[in-house]
């Protein structure tokens, strides 16, 4: 096992935006250079994506070899095999779109192993457990079609580059820290799991019935997940009261079972964190009625949804 001191020691976080920012060409980031140095730039660029396009079409010991030379290689090759296994093979169906099946033993797989929260928020971790398991062949569809888009980016090495690192450790380098809980897949399954635990669990304590799996199925869909977590992270930071979050997990649960199951629209799930968020601007969420949060978060996600596209 490692601990997150283990983790800064191999890489630090600006070591790992630094070696993320050489394989992707971030045009802001130039724009004050001439068109020469620009170009220049791009082309340096495209030879690394095209190194690690080349990597990717040797097979899983390479891809292993490539990631862990984003810090000292020998040093990391060595720490693999302290970082958690998988608890068994996954399909590219299965990362596509993980089930609460899948979700579930992978979070029991890293939770005995003692995953943590600091360790699960940094990319460079991820980075390493895949560089374990993708060289271990745990992903026998393939790691071109499995993380790196297969035929879809085939022809692009940019797009090809871009999300091969969402979907192994996360991109924070062009979309935030959020980027390691969304985009990539298995980090996603470990905090989805957390969340859908720890919303059952509180709603246990308000007299409400929502089981994990029910709590997961409202959070798995990739709008849901990618808003939820945009907002509690960036912008609705009051969100992240455990009775603020699990109350509007249970609005989406009885709007979905009012609705036939239909997905509700992203401006919509907004739209109703917000109007519970307001609710904590003034008081701690621990004080606030259970009832008045219930009501409060339902009806603005029905009044959300309702209402006619301008």
């Amino acid at each position: 096992m490692i601990t997150y001191s283990d983790l800064n020691a191999l890489i630090s976080r600006a070591a790992f935006r630094d070696w993320q920012s050489d394989l992707i060409y971030q045009g802001k980031r130039y724009k004050r250079l001439s068109e020469e140095d620009r170009a220049v730039i791009q082309r340096e660029t495209a030879q690394r994506q095209q190194v690690l396009a080349d990597t990717v079409a040797c097979g899983p010991h390479a891809v292993r070899e490539f990631l862990c030379g984003m810090a000292s290689k020998s040093k990391a090759l060595a720490l693999l095999n302290e970082l958690p296994a998988l608890p068994c093979p996954l399909t590219e169906a299965e990362m596509a779109q993980t089930t609460f099946h899948v979700d579930r033993e992978v979070s029991s797989t890293l939770d005995d192993w003692g995953i943590t929260p600091m360790l699960a928020g940094e990319s460079s971790f991820w980075a390493l457990c895949h560089a374990r398991w993708i060289g271990e062949g745990m992903f026998p569809d393939g790691v071109a079609r499995v993380f790196a888009g297969g035929d879809k980016t085939a022809s692009d090495p940019e797009a090809m580059t871009r999300t091969f690192l969402r979907r192994v450790c996360g991109l924070p380098v062009e979309r935030g820290n959020i980027s390691v809980i969304t985009d990539c897949v298995l980090s996603a399954a470990w905090w989805r799991f957390r969340l859908a635990k720890e919303v059952s669990e509180t709603l246990a304590n308000e007299g409400e019935a929502l089981g994990v799996a029910e709590a997961h199925r409202v959070l798995q869909g990739s709008v849901t997940w990618e808003t939820f977590t945009l907002n509690m992270i960036r912008r609705l930071t009051s969100l992240n009261s455990p009775r603020a979050r699990a109350v509007v997990v249970l609005a989406l649960h009885e709007h979905a079972r009012s609705d036939r199951g239909r997905s509700v629209p992203r401006e919509s799930i907004t739209g109703c964190m917000q109007k519970v968020a307001q609710l904590g601007d003034r008081f701690s969420f621990a004080l606030v009625d259970w009832t008045l949060l219930a009501e409060t978060a339902l009806g603005a996600l029905n009044n959300q949804v309702k209402e006619p596209a301008p």
